[in-house]
């Protein structure tokens, strides 16, 4: 099983939205499981459990992150990545996305 994890660019000022998208590159379908994003050091910043959606084999889904952490609060400068975990068959994988910057 293959997923991946796509930002329409790099860098974003602070309270920009964030358009993520999140791939299936496996031939079997997946529930979208939970997605969110965490810092450079690995610490959770924002994580969401959504309805859980099914992505077929070879599509994607677009999720927005507003740049608000867990509390609610504008989440400031600083390197982050978004950490997706899809459900496939029960099993819970882990993809990355590269690291972005909020300037």
């Amino acid at each position: 099983m293959s997923c991946s994890v796509y930002l329409d660019r790099r860098v974003f000022t602070v309270g920009e939205p964030v358009y993520i998208t999140l791939v299936n590159l496996g031939n079997a379908p997946v529930r979208v499981g939970s997605w969110g994003v965490i810092d450079e050091v690995g610490r959770v910043i924002y994580l969401v459990e959504p309805p859980q959606i099914i992505i077929s084999p070879n599509s994607s889904f677009v999720v927005i992150w507003f740049q608000l952490d867990n509390e609610g609060k504008q989440v400031g400068r600083g390197r982050f990545r978004v950490l997706w975990r899809p459900l496939v068959n029960g099993n819970v994988i882990e993809c990355l996305s590269d690291v972005f910057e909020i300037s």
